[in-house]
């Protein structure tokens, strides 16, 4: 992915295999957000995140991470 300057603005240039991947077609309209960005004061993390998190809680939830897993 790259960012292009066309006139007075700036494009976010995408492979085709993204545009697949993502369900794009050429004239889509998409809303870029900065990482870690809030909606609705809801935080989304990344997965490297979310595993980080799961690391540290484990040996305290270990069981309870069984049983939900069931």
């Amino acid at each position: 992915m790259r960012v292009e300057r066309r006139g007075d603005e700036y494009c976010v240039v995408l492979s085709a295999e993204a545009l697949e991947a993502l369900r794009l077609t050429e004239g889509a309209e998409v809303e870029v957000r900065p990482a870690g960005a809030q909606e609705n004061g809801i935080r989304y993390i990344s997965t490297e995140e979310a595993l980080e998190a799961y690391r540290k809680t484990l040996p305290q939830h270990r069981e309870a991470y069984r049983e939900l897993a069931k």
